[in-house]
């Protein structure tokens, strides 16, 4: 897991200095040049997708999500570990059936499409969603096993 973090976190950065750089190159050549480029704006929106698909796994993987602690610290330590088994569950279906077979169902659907500024085939975009899917389900599989596991040690302490 710390490999594929340490991948994430260098793909990440390059995207945010993609980001940083492009928005300053498209105010310098709209409000300096006064001739707007036309392919940052698309170069823009395609890096935040896919720092959001690819941010999305990183940040659940490292438990940095946004979550809502005041229900589950009424439970005990018992209640708790099955509902963290019960989200992880929750978190592998809708990874698999949303992000993964929805995403192939719209990346299929883009074949033949160009982006209309840079021309870079649509299905390029698409499959972030398949490439999100994927990794939240080796996170949130981790994550599971280290629950599970934990719930075991928790039945056999008593």
């Amino acid at each position: 897991m710390k490999k594929l973090n340490k991948v994430l976190e260098y793909i990440l950065a390059f995207l945010v200095v993609v980001m940083v750089v492009g928005c300053f190159w498209q105010i310098f050549t709209r409000f300096v040049l006064n001739n707007a480029s036309s392919w940052t704006e698309e170069l823009l929106r395609y890096a935040l997708i896919w720092l959001t698909m690819l941010g999305v796994p990183y940040a659940y993987g490292k438990e940095q999500h946004i979550s809502i602690g005041f229900i589950t610290s009424t439970f005990t330590k018992k209640g708790s570990l099955r509902n963290k088994i019960f989200i992880e569950i929750l978190v592998l279906f809708l990874s698999a059936f949303v992000l993964i077979a929805g995403g192939i169902m719209v990346t299929i659907n883009a074949v033949g499409q160009l982006s209309p500024a840079m021309g870079i085939p649509m299905q390029f975009y698409y499959v972030g969603a398949p490439i999100c899917g994927v990794l939240m389900i080796i996170y949130s599989g981790e994550r599971l096993i280290r629950f599970v596991k934990e719930l075991k040690e928790t039945k056999e302490e008593k």
